[in-house]
């Protein structure tokens, strides 16, 4: 019976599929592609390399097929190889037996047809013919591979090459845009020719660094990624001072082509764009004073961002923020000017190159200077808080804003007059509010600005969704004030504080549309109009005719609502009722408070010789309280407890009242109108 030849039909396959891997399936090596030429338009040049490398990419992708196509080959092969070599073997061993094997082969090779001698010899042949066969295919593969392996090394290199110039375009963009934002106001005006030289020439500087960090294809990185030294984004190092030690929130690109450039963070850019953008200004924005411009608002305002936030004062950036070596003070870095022996001046936004944008105290106009060679201090953003001892007094900026805080009222204003103007008042009506209405006082400042104790009483810390940083206070008696969006507390939970003590700086955090303190009043947990609390002199009190004072002006002056008082007086008796209950263990009893007219009249009905007439009396002005338990004695330890302290708190014995007065009435207490 005659024997199939399958190797040959595999064979003659085989050739045929290593003829194709030789010729055709060799990989074309991408140094040969067409490489698009880099010229003309930005775009049209990204657009080339991005063709290069998809050009690149389709070359590697077919190698791979192609690769893994011939090692197919190669496995099939090699196992038709060995069944080849198996056959060959098994047939060489059948005519090869000594026991007549190969005499049976010799005889059957005389007779006509294919013998067993016959068939080993093709058998032989075609395992030769497999092994050769396999190994032909094996050495296309190697070739292969190393085409596959160019082409993947020339798609990398395409890639880099379009990063580079998609990286050079971005930052381009970047430069543009950040040099719009530097341009100086429309309504710049400098009549001093010297100045306005030196503003432009400065700005022009500014252009110029903008441009080389495009050039060198640089973004500036987010102040956070440059705090870690050791940690910087690829192609920056640190940027060493004079002592060698890396210097925190700046670094150095070292690019091929190109010098070394120092690198500021994103934040250090807008900030210097943004003090350009006020130079020449003749008025100062956000309704602040020349004077807190100049002395930390120009620095301040300049560095608001979503990340950072600055003390609004000189004498704060000075204390708080880290120092910053000579050597590596870069654009963005704050110049604090003037020395121990004259003390505090203004602070400056370092532009670079020896050049500062500064305002002047007297009028809030800011221009461009030079950096004395004396300076108190140097210091920079975003890079953590320092350790210095406080500013110097005198100079133009050493005054302490907190003692402008106090006013006539029986809580201080939160703020220093000046730092701050009024944007929302009490019961606005709007979506921001989740009640509709406006629960408190809003103080718009620079991010930064302090905030003060308006009272004196115990810290809680909250951070509630719509408030970020909320400060609540508890007065006593029932009086809390709460301090909400603070973008810094300098509190703790449990600390007793002052009045006028620090509580923490201005923010934009919670449900905000810009930096303010939103302040409250409460009393018993029920918000009340701060600006009836507060001596706020932008938001005089309403006035109103004796005995006729609608609700809105009149508060709570005891938990129970019984008795009510102008809100002013009402929170101070709370308060000085919760410290006669603490030095007396017993509360302060009230029998009378506000008094409408009607009830003036009704009054002056039953008591003719008691009372004043009906629409003179301070109870109709929500003035006056005749108190009770004890008190209503001369001589009483409650009485004169009341004539030792009460004052301190605005509350008054008439001298009418007093012991040999013309109406006596231990009594009788009255709050300043």
């Amino acid at each position: 019976m005659a024997v199939r030849r399958p190797l040959r039909r595999v064979t003659t396959a085989a050739c045929l599929l290593t003829a194709v891997a030789l010729t055709g399936l060799g990989v074309v090596p991408a140094t040969a592609l067409p490489t698009p030429v880099a010229t003309g338009t930005p775009v049209e040049r990204s657009s080339a390399a991005q063709d290069a490398v998809d050009t690149a990419r389709a070359a590697y992708d077919l190698a791979r097929v192609r690769v893994e196509s011939i090692s197919l080959q190669v496995e099939r092969l090699d196992q038709t190889a060995a069944d080849a070599n198996a056959e060959a073997q098994r047939l060489h061993d059948l005519v090869a037996d000594e026991h007549g094997g190969f005499l049976s082969a010799l005889a059957q090779a005389i007779v006509p047809g294919e013998s067993d001698l016959d068939r080993a010899t093709a058998a032989a042949r075609n395992a030769q013919d497999a092994q050769a066969l396999a190994d032909q295919i094996r050495a296309a593969l190697a070739e292969s591979i190393t085409a596959a392996e160019q082409a993947r090394a020339d798609w990398e290199r395409a890639e880099r090459r379009q990063a580079r110039i998609e990286a050079r375009w971005t930052a381009n963009e970047y430069a543009d845009a950040a040099i719009r934002r530097a341009a100086l106001p429309t309504d710049y005006a400098v009549s001093d020719s010297a100045q306005d030289r030196r503003n432009r020439r400065a700005l022009r500087h500014w252009q110029e660094y903008l441009r080389e960090l495009a050039d060198a294809a640089v973004v500036p990185p987010a102040a956070s990624e440059l705090l870690d030294p050791t940690r910087l984004p690829s192609g920056l190092r640190p940027l060493r001072d004079q002592r060698g030690e890396p210097s925190p929130g700046v670094a150095v690109a070292d690019p091929v082509g190109h010098r070394a450039v120092p690198v500021v963070s994103a934040e250090a850019v807008r900030a210097v764009g943004e003090a350009f953008h006020r130079i020449g200004l003749g008025t100062v924005p956000g309704s602040v004073t020349p004077t807190a411009y100049a002395c930390g608002g120009l620095v301040a305002n300049s560095w608001t961002s979503p990340t950072v936030a600055l003390p609004a004062d000189a004498a704060e950036q000075y204390r708080r923020l880290r120092g910053v070596d000579a050597g590596v003070l870069q654009p963005g870095d704050i110049v604090v000017l003037g020395s121990r022996r004259d003390g505090l001046g203004q602070t400056a936004l370092y532009v670079g190159r020896g050049q500062a944008v500064v305002a002047d105290p007297a009028t809030g106009t800011a221009n461009v200077r030079p950096v004395p060679a004396e300076v108190l201090g140097l210091r920079r953003a975003a890079t953590g808080e320092g350790r210095h001892r406080p500013a110097p007094v005198g100079g133009p900026c050493g005054a302490t804003p907190a003692a402008s805080v106090a006013g006539d009222g029986p809580l201080q204003l939160p703020m220093a007059a000046g730092s701050y103007h009024l944007s929302s008042g009490f019961g606005d009506s709007g979506t921001l509010w989740a009640s509709g209405q406006h629960t408190g006082l809003d103080f718009a400042a620079p991010r930064g600005t302090p905030v003060y104790a308006a009272g004196a009483g115990t810290v809680t810390i909250e951070h509630p969704a719509w408030a970020g940083n909320l400060v609540r206070v508890d007065l006593g008696g029932g009086v809390q004030t709460l301090y909400a969006h603070l973008s810094r507390v300098d509190v703790t939970d449990g600390q007793v504080l002052a009045a006028g003590d620090p509580v923490g700086a201005v923010g934009s955090l919670g449900n905000t549309d810009g930096p303010h303190l939103h302040f409250e009043v409460r009393l018993d947990g029920t918000a009340y109009d701060p600006a009836l609390v507060l001596d706020v002199p932008e938001a005089p009190p309403a006035e109103y005719p004796n005995g006729v004072l609608p609700d809105e002006a009149l508060c709570p002056a005891t938990a129970d609502g019984q008795h009510r008082l102008r809100c002013d007086a009402a929170v101070a008796y709370r308060l000085l009722a919760a410290e006669y209950a603490d030095a007396l263990g017993t509360g302060l009893c009230i029998t009378d408070s506000y008094r409408s007219l009607g009830a003036q009249e009704r009054a002056h009905l039953v008591k003719p010789g008691l009372t004043a007439s009906p629409g003179t009396s301070q109870h109709g002005l929500g003035l006056a309280v005749d108190l009770c338990g004890g008190v209503e004695r001369f001589g009483s330890p409650q009485s004169d407890w009341l004539l030792a302290h009460a004052p301190t708190y605005g509350w008054t014995h008439p001298a009418w009242a007093a012991p040999g007065g013309s109406k006596p009435e231990p009594w009788h207490w009255e709050y300043p109108a």
